[in-house]
């Protein structure tokens, strides 16, 4: 059997969508990508019922044009999925200072 051999993780910043079987997918800000891979944290206005715990509220919205209208939660643990699971974003999302120390803390 061969030995696998660790892939190198790039940094990248981007925003990007992740494909769902419905027409939207959450929004995902991905740091990190190999040959095959992203590394990426999720973003949701709804955490999953009975896995409160595992989000974390952001101070201010990722999408501009919903600031103050709802909370965004951020996934506490960063996931990793290849690259033909995500599409380009149909909006422009932005990180605000204040939430940065808060989406360093996941990127580990």
């Amino acid at each position: 059997m061969a030995k696998k051999t660790k892939q190198k993780w790039n940094r990248t910043h981007k925003f990007m969508r992740r494909k769902s079987s419905k027409l939207v997918g959450h929004p995902v800000y991905v740091y990190g990508q190999n040959s095959r891979n992203y590394k990426y944290l999720t973003f949701t206005h709804t955490p999953e019922i009975g896995k409160e715990d595992e989000y974390e509220e952001l101070k201010h919205n990722i999408d501009p044009a919903k600031e103050g209208i709802e909370p965004t939660y951020v996934k506490k643990k960063f996931e990793v999925n290849r690259h033909d699971a995500f599409r380009e974003p149909d909006k422009r999302y932005r990180i605000h200072t204040d939430d940065v120390p808060t989406i360093k803390k996941y990127k580990k």
